[in-house]
């Protein structure tokens, strides 16, 4: 099982490394494979200071929590993902968020399940039929139930 994994859900995890996020990235099964887009290390790169901000963390354990979260993770570069896949990423989000594009897209290339926290593009995805979307109570109930 592939699990495409969304920004939100990495700066969940390194705002609260005592979380359900957390504890999910670091007990995932082993048929399980968590993947990302590029885009999401750059995302963070790009928020550090308001994941200071709000995580109160010293700037060394964010350092180091955003290093354990992204080690959880194989991520991919989005040229890999087919045009079609990127045309039919757009039109998933460009309503609601286009910000996740790549997220959906790398999504529909492999198969795999989107874990985002974001419940507009969630509700979203499903009103278009995009069933392939799961939040972190549905992740952590589907591995407690394995």
């Amino acid at each position: 099982m592939i699990i495409v994994v969304d920004t939100n859900i990495l700066f969940s995890a390194c705002l609260t490394p005592s979380g359900r996020i957390f504890e999910i990235l670091f007990n995932v099964p082993s048929y399980v494979r968590l993947i990302s887009s590029h885009l999401a290390i750059e995302e963070l790169k790009w928020h550090k200071q308001k994941l200071l901000k709000l995580s109160k963390h010293s700037e060394e354990d964010l350092d180091l929590l955003i290093e354990l979260v992204l080690k959880q993770i194989e991520f991919f570069d989005e040229n890999i993902v087919e045009n079609k896949y990127w045309q039919e990423a757009d039109n998933l989000t460009s309503a609601v968020d286009g910000d996740d594009i790549s997220f959906v897209a790398l999504a529909l290339q492999t198969g795999g399940i989107l874990w985002t926290g974001d419940k507009k593009l969630s509700n979203y995805l499903k009103v278009m039929n995009f069933d392939t979307v799961i939040n972190t109570s549905e992740l952590f109930e589907l591995f407690n139930k394995s």
